[in-house]
């Protein structure tokens, strides 16, 4: 059976811009020197329209996304003073354990609010939907809660667990990324990790999905809630 020739230039229109690919590219070769935030904040200005609005229709059908985007709930980021009064467990003895104890900065979301804007008003999110705008904004804003509550490190195997967990509950484009690239570069540069990136993937996926959404809620405001009061409301199975 003849084997069907790779379409020519000639009759081939590119989808993905082939400057954004020369990024991604980079980014395979090594996800952690690079970081996918650089990438995702360039490809709005590259990226198919219907691509976003696909991102966009997801984001919206999420039950309880109507109204966690009309309520915009941006507070102030808490400080480790704000945690101390926290009883032994409740979700926020456990938040500030987990900044503590991997000597995380507390106002990492405060830090990433600000780059947002000054991208803002460089027209780099021009094309981001004002919707998506907020939920990445929100999104590392509960970061740590969602690492707390899935109990889930910090390290490589943690975070790409927790990345599988955001990518179920909230198909949201950065989480794509994180996806394509990790995979990416175990297929083309490092194999050995393969069963590593996939077994976290995978975990932090069926959680996310056999879990109620937890990326909805003002956890600012349960500081004081039982943690295992909540894992058990919203079906968070925790590895131990």
């Amino acid at each position: 059976m003849a084997v069907a020739e790779a379409p020519t230039t000639h009759d081939y229109e590119p989808i993905v811009d082939r400057e954004f690919a020369e990024i991604f590219l980079r980014n395979v070769d090594d996800p952690i020197k690079t970081h996918v935030m650089g990438m995702f904040h360039g490809w709005w200005k590259v990226a198919p329209e219907d691509a976003i609005e696909q991102y966009l229709d997801l984001f919206r059908s999420q039950p309880g996304a109507e109204e966690y985007l009309a309520q915009r709930h941006l507070p102030e980021p808490l400080s480790l003073d704000d945690l101390a009064s926290c009883a032994p467990g409740s979700l926020g003895h456990a938040y500030r354990s987990f900044i503590v104890d991997n000597d995380l900065m507390a106002n990492l979301a405060t830090n990433y609010r600000q780059l947002h804007d000054h991208l803002g008003s460089q027209g780099a999110l021009d094309r981001m939907p004002d919707d998506l705008r907020y939920a990445v904004v929100r999104g590392f804003m509960i970061h740590d809660f969602v690492h707390t509550i899935t109990g889930n490190p910090p390290n490589v195997r943690g975070e790409l667990t927790v990345a599988g967990f955001h990518f179920a509950q909230m198909q949201y484009p950065y989480h794509a990324f994180r996806l394509a690239v990790t995979t990416g570069h175990v297929a083309l540069v490092n194999p050995k990790g393969i069963v590593m990136v996939m077994d976290a993937f995978c975990e932090g996926w069926m959680r996310g999905r056999s879990a109620k959404n937890i990326h909805f809620e003002k956890w600012e405001q349960q500081l004081d809630r039982p943690l295992v009061d909540i894992r058990s409301e919203f079906e968070v199975e925790v590895t131990p």
